[in-house]
Formats: structure tokens, sequence, C-alpha cells
């Protein structure tokens, strides 16, 4: 048998025997006095419930039945002490366990507690050779997963300060499990040593500043595969109350086709805000149908969807930078025929491969932004083709000897390479704004809290002319055909804060231009 550890449990002193009792634990009330003899009873101890104790008694591998904390009572382990139960430990509504060592359990923890129940500043071990449970709104110092069985989380649990994981699964099902702003991970995280994430519930993390986190999250849909999210922090506000959560399905995405990852994971997030966040996604060889160079990172609950750069499929990885709101992600055709409706590229760099490159979007082409950049270097050749707007966000930088043409048209690119033309060498780092049009109006005030004025140039004072006013991701909010005398009032009132494009068209001349609704 094994060599059995001491659980310390004494009373303060009584009326009955003033000066006695070793302080090693704690009750309360004779009430809770009567309660733990009740509790010893259970391993063959008993006492007067009136004499001051200090007994020392074993919870041994061999079981005498379930360990019960009851209404009124509190368990506490001291520091440096170690406690073994072999059956289920149970704190009813009103009990408690202040735990300051090591608490190790083989079977299930119960907690009926109705609100948040801190469960000491100790280590709780999880090491049954079964799939044990944990149940109810714990608040753990250290939690252990040693059992190759699993642990079931039955009820939303917070870790605040070191998830070890062993052996064995943390299935969350439909349940959260909750990662202090201090929490970490440790362990030997693999395939079968995670946190199966693939239910409604999501391990969350608490942020307090700018830094990165990986969550150790996989799947057993199928067989089990480790598919981790990290995400990076470059800036952001953070609240007093924040949190940010990460699930996922095994399965290809509604609407993704021809070549995608038979995976997609969601993010959700609050009380963080104005940030920028780079992503990086893990997926298995096995998530790839199709062609693996042709599948690119995509946001999937925007309308339309947005599309990010390609897969990095020497590392089975999929990377988005500069993030400012999260979602559901997956990947998906990215190059074709039919180009997405919109394409964001971010941290890419276009060098000298002799070859003139080429992206495309049917709608919008959002370039670098969000502290990203998008740097084409001395002899790089780009083109971009949008078939409502480009926006070259700061960040954007072409070196001299640097070629990029970006221009608005429905003829897209060949699928992959186009070969054209060179254009105009830039200068220097600078920013590349999209492909001039006649400068045929002027918009003010810029920015605006809602109203402005368009004002045509004298030679088109008095014409017909077509406006057009997109959001940022394309979205068309105004087009119409107007008889212009000199200059006419638009408004975005109703309209969200942000960025917005006003194209005019005049007899055969055009331009577009950016304005800023505060």
């Amino acid at each position: 048998m094994p060599v059995c550890q001491r659980l310390i449990i004494t009373s303060p002193p009584g009326p009955l025997s003033p000066g006695r009792g070793g302080g090693m634990g704690e009750t309360t009330n004779p009430n809770q006095m009567k309660t733990i003899f009740q509790f010893l009873s259970k391993y063959r101890f008993s006492s007067h419930p009136y004499s001051s104790i200090s007994l020392f008694f074993l919870i041994c591998p061999v079981a005498f039945g379930q360990t019960i904390i009851k209404p009124g009572t509190t368990m506490r382990v001291n520091a440096g002490s170690e406690v073994i139960a072999t059956q289920h430990l149970i704190l009813e509504s009103g009990g408690s366990l202040n735990n300051q060592g090591t608490v190790v359990l083989k079977k299930d923890l119960a907690n009926g507690n109705p609100a948040f129940n801190s469960l000491g500043t100790g280590a709780i071990v999880f090491s049954g050779v079964a799939n044990q449970a944990i149940t109810g709104l714990n608040g753990i110092q250290d939690m252990t997963i040693n059992n190759t069985g699993g642990l079931t989380v039955s009820g939303n649990t917070r870790v605040n300060g070191i998830l070890t994981l062993t052996s064995g699964q943390v299935l969350l099902g439909t349940h959260d499990l909750i990662l202090g702003p201090a929490a970490s991970i440790s362990g030997a995280i693999s395939n079968p040593n995670m946190v199966v994430a693939e239910g409604t519930g999501q391990l969350q993390k608490i942020f307090t500043a700018p830094g990165s986190f990986t969550y150790p999250v996989g799947d057993n849909t199928g067989f089990t595969e480790y598919t981790p999210v990290t995400l990076v922090f470059n800036s952001g506000t953070f609240g007093a109350v924040n949190y940010v959560g990460v699930n996922l399905v095994n399965a290809q995405y509604p609407g993704t086709g021809v070549s995608y990852l038979k995976r997609s994971w969601t993010i959700t997030q609050t009380g963080i805000n104005d940030f920028s966040c780079n992503a990086s996604f893990k997926y298995s060889p096995d998530d790839v149908v199709g062609e693996e160079s042709d599948i690119y990172g995509v946001k999937v609950t925007t309308s339309p969807w947005i599309t990010y750069n390609v897969l990095y499929n020497m590392v089975w990885e999929l990377r988005i930078h500069g993030l400012s709101s999260f979602g559901t992600f997956t990947g998906n055709l990215g190059d074709g025929i039919v180009p997405p409706a919109i394409r964001s590229i971010q941290d890419k760099t276009v060098s000298n491969n002799g070859f003139v490159m080429c992206a495309d979007a049917t709608q919008t082409m959002l370039i670098a932004g969000n502290g990203t950049s998008y740097l084409v270097q001395t002899g790089g050749n780009i083109t971009h083709i949008a078939g409502q707007n480009i926006v070259y966000y700061p960040g954007t930088k072409v070196e001299e000897g640097g070629y990029l043409h970006g221009y608005i048209s429905t003829t897209f690119c060949n699928p992959y390479l186009q070969y054209g033309p060179n254009v105009t060498a830039g200068t220097g780092d600078q920013t590349v704004p999209a492909k001039p049009d006649n400068d045929i109006f002027k918009i003010y005030p810029n920015p605006t809290p809602g109203k402005f004025t368009l004002e045509l140039k004298d030679d088109a004072a008095f014409a017909e002319v077509h406006v057009d006013i997109f959001g940022i991701l394309g979205d068309r909010v105004f087009s119409k055909d107007l008889l212009i005398d000199g200059k006419q009032e638009f408004s975005l009132i109703d309209r969200p804060t942000g960025i917005y494009i006003i194209h005019v068209n005049s007899g055969g001349n055009s331009k577009t231009e950016k304005i800023i609704k505060e």
C-alpha cells in the first residue's frame, strides 16, 4: 500500500479546554466541529464534540466512502501537506475547501455552491484511472491533469496559476475553462494532452496588457488532432473585465469549396477595445482538401467574407495579422478565376523574383493597415485590381526601383501570376496611392461629423454626374445619377464612424476620394 500523507484538522481553543488546539486547520463554530466529526467517523475516527482536537488521520487508497464537506464547514489543507482522496470530493452548498497545499483526486470534484467559489491557493491534481469530472463554479490556483482518461469540465472553472497538462485531455463540452491574467500552461502538450474545445465551451484567457498566448486546443472528431491558436496583441485597451475565448470545429465550413480547410476556429472577446492582434492557427495536413497552395485564410463571419494571406503550408499554419475584430476563421480558395469579394493583404514583401505578381478582388482590396506592412522591394513588381475600391493604408511602401500598379476594373488577374508592363518606379519609401483619376471635384469638411459638401471643378460646375459612396469593406451605401450645379451637400449622419470612399464619374472622367466620418 502506498505511504499515506497526513491531513491535520484542529479547532481553535474551546471554552472547556483553554489553551489547547494546534491551529493547523480551522473550524468556526460547534456545528462545524460536529460536521468534521461526522466526516472523521467515515474514516473510523470519533471524538466528543466539545473537546479541542489535534488529530492526524489518513485518506488512503483504500476507500471508506466519499468525502463530503457539509454546509457551514471549511476543510483546510495546510501548505506543504498533501491529501489523497480516493473517492468523490463533494462540497455541499455552504461548504468550502481552503486548500493551501495539494489535494490529489482519484475521482470527481463536485462543488454545489451556487456562486463562484475559491478552493484556496494550493494545487488540485486529477490523477484517476478513468475519466474524472469537475462540477460547479470553481476557482483554482494550480491545476494538474495526470489521467489518460481525461477531465470533463461540467461547470465553468477558473485557473489563476499554472494549468499543467501532464497526461490526458481537458474536455470542455458546453462549459468554459477560464485562465486568469497571470495563468500559464505547462506540461507535455501534444495530441493526447490538450484542451478539447470542439463544443460550445471555450478556453478563455484574461489579458491585462499587450502580449501573446497560445491556446492548446484540439478535437477528438474522427481521431485526436492538436490544432492550437496563438494570439499576439500588439496594442489595445484592456478593460477590468475582459477575456478572449477560442473553440473550434473539425468540419468543412458551409460555403467553402474546391480547395479549403476541413476546420474552423471561432474567437470571441469582450472588454478589449482598439486593438491590433496577430493570429496564427495550426492545422493538420488531414484538414487540407484540394490544392493547399490555393488556400487562403478567410474570416467568414463578415458579409462578404474577407480573404487574407495564403497558408504557410510548410509549417501547416494559417496566419492573419493586424486584426481589429474577431470572428470565425477557416481556409478557402483564394486564387481562382473568380476572385474573393474582399482581399486584405498584410505583412507582405514583394521581392525581385522576375515576375509581375497580381492580386485581385471583385469589390475591395485592403493593403496593410492596423500596424501591418506591405513592402515592394527594388525590382519587385505587383498589380492590384479591384472591382470597386483599393485602399492603401499606412504601412504600404515602395522602394526606389519597385513597381506597383493598382486600378479599378472588372477584368481581373489570371489565376496565380499575370505578366504585364512595368509602371513608374517609386522614389524612396512612400505611401502609394491607387491609380490617380482626373481631379474633377473636392469634398469638405474632411474629416466630417456627418454632413459634407461635394464641389465640382469649374469645367464641370454644371454637369450630370454619377456618385457612388462605399463603406470601407466595399458595401455600397449610396448610388445615384445627379445634376449638380457647382456643389451639393451629402450626409453620413446615419452611418457608423469610419472611412468611406466617394467615386464620381462625369463625362468620361472619374475620381475617387476617401472621406472620414468622425
